[in-house]
Formats: structure tokens, sequence, C-alpha cells
């Protein structure tokens, strides 16, 4: 019998880090305002599909796609690219895992923001690679600026960049940043997770066949409102660093449902559109009212606003009495922002309860 106390997790893994997510609440009546979720429902589109799908079992009987059809396809078309500049994947995260499993080592660590997705870290940590987190820069209106040029002096590394930024929201001109990308040495890889709500015109996606050193992950997440499928997709002009990637790859890393309901999704851009208009107005409504209630709020150019607190009552505080109205924000106690909260922007109902909930709440301290 083995020995329960002997240790079968090889050297990487025992100084493994851990991702810790927004919290999830199984019990209904809660309004969530932490995960950066969209405030409004899927595409009807996807319905349609799904409605379509139920009782065809051998969608579910046989594998699926291995290169994630007819998803590929419809990406291929929409951003006007072949599909061997394109890899699906079971969310953007594992696009960002397949990127660190293949391209980081002892020979090549990862750079990035020192505030940014904490999962940056415990993926490149996992690949058994070290990093440097470059420190932010204030500016007017963002505290938690990132210094672009200080990223790129860094040589033959990995430069991971969430473009508008986790956390704080700041958006990276495009222009600026092909520059950049342009004149280095060192791997790019641009995570657009939220980059739909900084205008059409701001993706990276622009520069794959100009750019060889550039990886874009994008997710389904967020402006689709498919967070519960888990789809994303990277893309690369590099047809090299594509195979190296799919070397990596999980056989059937995603399944046949979630392949056609995002295809579904993709299709209907009017719903995209007005989904991306919602969170904008939300947006700039949380910001007039938080203002209004004494928090100072950063640039944003995301799904969310990261606000300092109010002089008359703390964050940690004003994030417990959230909760006894049922209302979950994100605060990163501990952190060098730890006087600050992530209000996420939720629907119309939402924001106004948040409001009219954190008037009670500041009221009263």
């Amino acid at each position: 019998m083995a020995d329960s106390n002997r240790n079968f997790l090889n050297a990487v893994t025992r100084g493994a880090a851990h991702y810790t997510p927004g919290e999830q609440v199984n019990e209904p009546g809660w309004i969530k305002l932490n995960t950066n979720e969209s405030p409004l429902p899927p595409s009807p589109n996807v319905f349609r599909v799904m409605a379509e799908l139920v009782g065809q079992g051998d969608i579910l009987r046989k594998y699926s796609h291995p290169l994630g059809e007819p998803l590929l396809g419809a990406l291929a078309d929409y951003w006007k690219l072949s599909k061997e500049h394109l890899i699906v994947t079971n969310g953007s995260d594992e696009a960002l895992t397949l990127i660190c499993r293949a391209t980081l080592g002892p020979e090549r660590p990862a750079v990035f923001p020192a505030v940014t997705y904490s999962l940056y870290g415990t993926l490149v940590t996992n690949a058994g690679a070290s990093y440097t987190e470059v420190p932010m820069v204030e500016r007017i209106g963002q505290p938690y600026g990132i210094d672009i040029d200080a990223l790129a002096k860094f040589d033959g590394h990995a430069i991971f960049l969430a473009n508008p930024n986790a956390i704080t929201g700041e958006y990276t001109d495009a222009a600026k940043l092909a520059e950049v990308i342009a004149a280095s040495n060192s791997l790019w890889v641009v995570d657009e997770a939220y980059n739909d709500f900084a205008g059409p015109k701001a993706t990276m996606m622009q520069y794959i066949e100009k750019l060889q050193n550039l990886i874009v992950t994008r997710t389904f997440s967020k402006t689709h409102a498919l967070a519960g499928l888990r789809v994303g997709y990277l893309a690369s002009g590099n047809r090299g660093l594509i195979q190296g990637l799919l070397a990596h790859k999980d056989s059937y890393n995603e399944d046949a449902l979630a392949t056609r309901l995002a295809a579904a999704a993709l299709a209907d851009t009017a719903w995209h559109e007005r989904t991306i208009r919602a969170v904008l107005t939300g947006r700039e409504f949380l910001r007039s009212e938080l203002t209004a209630l004494g928090f100072t709020c950063f640039d944003s150019e995301a799904n969310y606003i990261l606000a300092r607190e109010p002089k008359n009552l703390v964050a940690p505080k004003i994030v417990q009495r959230l909760r006894d109205y049922k209302i979950l924000v994100r605060h990163y106690a501990g952190s060098q922002f730890a006087d600050c909260i992530r209000f996420s922007v939720g629907a119309e109902g939402e924001n106004a309860k948040l409001i009219g909930s954190l008037k009670e709440i500041l009221r009263g301290a």
C-alpha cells in the first residue's frame, strides 16, 4: 500500500500557485457585481439553436470537432482571417494556459503589470517559469496606470497585457501598442477579455497578420454573455507558433454544444452591440452616482469601475454591509489598492439597487 504521506507531486506542482476566483453564490436573490458578467442574457440566436439541438442525440454521442468547428470557421469569417491563425479554446483562460505551457520556461520568463489579472502569475508559476511585475505609474484619472515603455524594455520575454487592464479598466491605444510590439524582440500576449467595451477599433486583431510576435486572446464570457459555457479563442499570425500551441491543446478541448451556441452568438452582431451599449450606459450611471456619494472613480474602458472608498467609511466595511443587502462586489484585501472596491456594471435595476443601498449604508456611517 502506498504511503499516504508520500508526495507524488513534481517539483513545479509542489510550488504551484492557486487562483482565487470571485465569490459565486448558489441561492436566489443575490445581485452579483463582483465577477464582471454580462448584465444582459445571450443573444436570442443562442436559445433558438439550443432548442434545435434538443433531442439530437448524435451531438452528445459523438466527439466534438477537434479544432472547434463550426465556431472556428465562424471566427475566421468574422475576423477575415485564415483558420490557421486561430485556436478555439475552453474559455480564454485555456488560451493563456496553452501559451504558458508552450512558450515559457527557465529560458523565457514572463513580464506583466503589477496590477492586473492575477491568473497570469498562477499560470506562469505552474509552467515552471519566473515572472517580473512592472510597477504601475500614477496619471490623471488612473493611479494604477500601465507603464508600456517599462514593459517594452524586457527583451526576449513573454509579456502579458490585459487591454483594457483587469481590475483597473485602463485601455492602451491599439496603434501605440502595435508600434511598441513591432520594435520588440519579446512575445506579446494581449488579453482582450474586455476589449469590446473600448470601441470597435480598440482590438489588436487588426494587427494579427502584421506582427509575428503577437498573440491575442479573446472570450465569449463578457459581451456575448456566455460565461457559463467557457468559450474563448486565440489568434496569431505566426503559424509556427500556432502549431506549437496546438501541440499542447487537449484532443477535444471544446464541446459540441458550446461551439454551436457560440457561433450563434457571434452571428448576432446587433445583439452584441446592444449589450455593449447597455454596459456603457450603466457604467456612466455608476460613475456619476458613485462620485456623488464620495467615491473616487478611476478611468475605465471595461464593464466595471474601480473606485476608492469615500472619506466616511472604509472599503471592507462597505463590502460587508452590501452583503446585508445581498449584493456582491469585489474587494482585494491585502493589495496595494485595498482601499478600493471594484463594481461590475449590472442590469439597470441592479445598478439602481446598488446605489440605493450605498446611500443607506453611507447615511448611517
